[in-house]
């Protein structure tokens, strides 16, 4: 995962994971926070394709999810970007 040197995390908002890198097949990572949950993860290919993950980022993972267990999961590499 391309994390972001540093990542500013907003408690309303949205919030940049991952930057995108087309040569290496890196896409956006971006997550949108209501009150302190992560409500909403959209991921970007340079192409214009775009997903939105409103209720799940996988089988372990439901949303909407707390900053902090996000975090927590981010950093131990358990989202397969």
């Amino acid at each position: 995962m391309k994390k972001n040197v540093e990542i500013v995390w907003n408690e309303n908002g949205w919030t940049i994971i991952q930057d995108a890198d087309a040569e290496k097949h890196i896409v956006e990572v971006s997550c949108f926070a209501e009150g302190g949950n992560v409500t909403e993860i959209r991921k970007r290919h340079n192409d214009g394709e775009e997903e939105k993950l409103k209720k799940a980022i996988d089988a372990n993972h439901t949303l909407p999810m707390s900053i902090e267990d996000f975090k927590k999961a981010l950093n131990n590499n358990e989202f397969n970007w």
